[in-house]
């Protein structure tokens, strides 16, 4: 894999119908000027609008290794990274301030993008999605970052919902990014115990998975 560009798959992450994406525009010719070549390959012309699209995106957009090299960031992101809240780029490694986000790209898959709540400085908070987007060997990841522009209020979501106290500290955890496993250690209970009262809290939020859970709690996040 060049480490000046990244080979990354279509949706089905079919491994012949690759987009290129320059890993810096600062160090890269502009996207946004095409090359006489482009005329004749709609596909690098694809390429190159899907990278400049999502390059001005206001979600910071990473693409990673599971081993956290960074591979590709938008603008959003190198914003991010210069700000130094959320993450930090250290010989081109990514260092989250929250071990929430490394143990997020831990557990990326392609069939659903993971997403936990990630605490921040000064009561902020962000929120993270994880997901596969190429497939091994060379595995990537995709990992976009939005804060949340006011207080996540998951009390509301409990309460909305009527969960009971023991379910409501289950959704929470979960929301923080807590494993299951983690989750009943520091509740005291089996996880035959944590799973039932999952099962119903889940058929009282109308989901059916983690990644819906998330997408359910995130109409509690303030616009």
């Amino acid at each position: 894999m060049r480490q000046g560009s990244v080979e990354v798959g279509r949706a089905s992450g079919a491994p012949h119908e690759p987009f290129w994406f320059p890993l810096d525009r600062r160090v890269s010719r502009d996207r946004r000027r095409s090359a006489p070549t482009d005329d004749l390959d709609p596909q690098a012309a694809c390429g190159r609008a899907l990278a400049n699209w999502v390059d001005g995106e206001r979600r910071a957009r990473l693409i990673v290794t599971p081993g956290l090299e960074v591979m590709w960031m938008n603008e959003a992101a190198r914003a991010l990274r210069d700000d130094g809240e959320a993450f930090e780029v250290k010989e081109g490694r990514l260092t989250p301030r929250s071990p929430i986000i490394a143990s997020l790209v831990g557990r990326a898959r392609p069939e659903e993008a993971g997403c936990a709540v990630v605490p921040g400085d000064g009561g902020r908070h962000w929120v993270a999605w994880a997901r596969e987007v190429c497939s091994p060997p060379n595995t990537l990841i995709g990992l976009t970052l939005q804060r949340a522009r006011s207080e996540i209020r998951f009390q509301a979501l409990i309460e909305s919902h009527l969960l009971t106290p023991s379910e409501g500290r289950i959704i929470e955890m979960l929301l923080a990014g807590i494993e299951t496993g983690r989750v009943a250690q520091t509740l005291d209970i089996s996880i035959e115990t944590l799973r039932t009262h999952l099962k119903h809290a889940y058929q009282k939020l109308g989901v059916r998975s983690r990644g819906e859970l998330f997408a359910e709690a995130l109409s509690f996040v303030g616009p």
